[in-house]
């Protein structure tokens, strides 16, 4: 099975456009996995049908029991996050405030307060109108997103592409290089950065590429809206070269990608530049030809 992971150094690139046409690419024969919990994207573009739902709990919060709380504010003195409240002559903890430190339960000298598992978001397994399976997530509102989540996203897909003997997984990341992305890339066995010529898309792509050479994964760049400056495509070209890495070539700033996401399709579904088709075609083909056992 072939893990391969869609990721960039910035948000905005068309990372999810490109992991879409991917998916609409393989079909059936792959599973999708969206590792951008934060802007989960994918079964937007891949009309998924949730199968089924299941909540993620990635942290601690404390808890007042008010049965048992005297109102000595010991709690209160300790919490560095301002997260316990006066509620009458008793005490209370705003979740969303709570870090989930533990202190307060430390201090209670009347065992009021206990930590319990905090609800982070929810993972849905779908099917997909390529007649795949996709895996995402959902992040609660305030939650942190640590890679945690994202883990346990890629470790259902896997699940999920074992028991239906897929042939290849294809993740789309979230931006940038932390623990989320790096959540996202390991153990894969390719990753494809989609870049754009500006001076910030230049900088962040960078880093990334050193967090996958520090992961010790193949890699290779594909140029979106090259056209927008040229020299700094070039410039692209040339770290992709000088790093070892594959170039896979470049695509033209197009109005068809925005009307593809408007009507809830792929760019391959909606366009017939070459220019894109072309490009997207064969660097999913040339990537898969890195593998054994791909006709």
């Amino acid at each position: 099975m072939i893990r391969i992971a869609i990721l960039s150094g910035k948000g905005g690139t068309g990372k999810t456009s490109v992991a879409a046409s991917f998916g609409y690419l393989a079909g059936k024969r792959a599973v999708l996995c969206d590792c951008d919990v934060d802007a989960s994207n994918l079964a937007l573009v891949a009309s998924a049908q949730n199968i089924q739902s299941r909540e993620y709990s990635g942290g601690m919060v404390a808890v007042i029991d008010p049965e048992v709380c005297i109102g000595c504010g010991a709690c209160t003195r300790v919490c560095r996050f301002d997260a316990i409240e006066k509620s009458g002559s008793k005490y209370r903890i705003e979740a969303a405030s709570c870090e989930g430190c533990g202190y307060c339960p430390r201090v209670c000298a009347f065992n009021a307060i206990s930590m319990v598992e905090r609800k982070s978001g929810d993972i849905f397994t779908a099917q997909s109108r390529f007649d795949s399976a996709i895996v995402y997530a959902e992040l609660s509102i305030g939650a942190e997103n640590s890679g945690k989540l994202s883990t346990q996203v890629r470790r259902i897909a896997d699940e999920i592409a074992e028991e239906k003997n897929a042939e290849v997984i294809i993740i789309d990341g979230p931006p940038g290089v932390s623990c989320p992305a790096i959540a996202a890339a390991t153990g894969t066995n390719y990753i494809l950065f989609v870049s754009e010529p500006t001076l910030s898309g230049v900088s962040d792509l960078e880093r990334a590429m050193e967090m996958a050479r520090k992961l010790k994964i193949a890699a290779g760049v594909l140029v979106n809206r090259a056209d927008i400056n040229e020299v700094l495509s070039i410039k692209i070209k040339e770290i992709t070269m000088q790093a070892g890495s594959d170039f896979w070539g470049a695509i033209p700033l197009s109005s068809d990608f925005v009307r593809a996401v408007r009507n809830g399709k792929t760019v391959l579904e909606e366009t017939d530049d070459e220019r894109i088709t072309s490009v997207l075609t064969q660097t999913w083909r040339s990537i898969l030809e890195r593998f054994q056992n791909w006709n």
